[in-house]
């Protein structure tokens, strides 16, 4: 391995674990985090705000590791004589959802929606919800980092091929 090798492992590295950090985040906070709260009746209010800027400031980091990280890794890839249609289709949905993840987080999450009656009561309001809420953004990150699997099993295939 050269020096460059060892570079992009470490950009690997440093992806997959911006990746892990904020995907476990999301199970830890949806599978014992917000079951604890419920179950103790509830914190006080400036306790919840405090996890909610602290995690975001986690998200906020994993978003710039992987924006960062991604694009370095896609070129790299993207620029090996292996590379089939099938590896850019599965990267093109991997960086889409990717993508859909930071835009939710960064420009619609941030701001708490409107308490609108009506138009919380309406069912596109639920159908935001579904598509932006914590388990949604969780289901879809779990999707990615699945993807990236898939993506190193077509590379694995074309190096044989």
């Amino acid at each position: 391995m050269d020096v460059t090798d060892w570079i992009l492992t470490a950009i690997r590295w440093g992806h997959a674990l911006a990746a892990v950090a904020w995907v476990g985040g999301g199970i830890f906070y949806l599978m014992v985090l917000r079951p604890a709260i419920r179950r103790s009746q509830g914190l006080p209010a400036d306790t919840g705000k405090a996890i909610g800027e602290e995690f975001r400031g986690l998200v906020s980091t994993a978003i710039a590791v992987l924006l960062l990280t991604g694009a370095i890794l896609s070129v790299s890839r993207l620029t090996e004589d292996a590379i089939t249609s099938p590896y850019v289709a599965v990267l093109v949905v991997k960086i889409a959802l990717a993508l859909y993840m930071f835009y939710v987080v960064r420009f619609m999450r941030q701001n708490i929606y409107p308490e609108d009656p009506e138009l919380a009561a309406s069912g596109l309001a639920r159908l935001r919800e579904r598509l932006t809420g914590t388990t949604a953004l969780l289901v879809i990150g779990v999707a990615v980092i699945g993807l990236s699997d898939v993506l190193d099993g077509l590379l694995e295939e074309a190096l044989v091929s």
